[in-house]
């Protein structure tokens, strides 16, 4: 079984479907709420149908709100690509300075080996030279 080239697309396509069933079925739950509720709602005494009408009008109400949140989730994908791409792009830029770090390494190595033995040759002669009286 091969994997798609990019699976983002299809994993953002089942979240918003899946938002999109969810709200289409509380759509329907709350039509038929609205449908069930009107015959027996018209029958109890004034107070009741009022109520029941605003919290129907409110539930509406909420559900037209909830593609916001497709929207929000949406821009939160958008956002969690960018900072992965931004990661990636820093990992980029570390491996390469590790590289530009690992040849200047390289290249101090004769530079030390050189200086050490620089550091021999004088201490020998220093050592093998006389001591030079003070004058007096």
């Amino acid at each position: 079984m091969t994997k798609p080239a990019n699976p983002e697309p299809e994993q953002h396509g089942l979240v918003h479907s899946a938002i999109d069933l969810f709200l289409d079925r509380t759509r329907a739950v709350a039509d038929l709420v609205v449908s069930a509720g009107t015959g027996a709602v018209g029958a109890l005494p004034e107070p009741v149908p009022a109520a029941v009408t605003a919290m129907l009008t409110s539930m509406r109400q909420l559900l037209d709100q909830m593609p916001q949140l497709t929207a929000e989730v949406d821009i939160l994908v958008q956002e969690v690509h960018a900072k992965r791409l931004s990661i990636q792009a820093l990992q980029a830029e570390l491996a390469a300075l590790d590289n530009q770090l690992e040849v200047l390494e390289r290249s101090f190595v004769p530079l030390q080996a050189w200086s050490r033995q620089w550091n021999r040759m004088r201490r020998s002669l220093t050592d093998s030279l006389p001591a030079a009286d003070p004058p007096a």
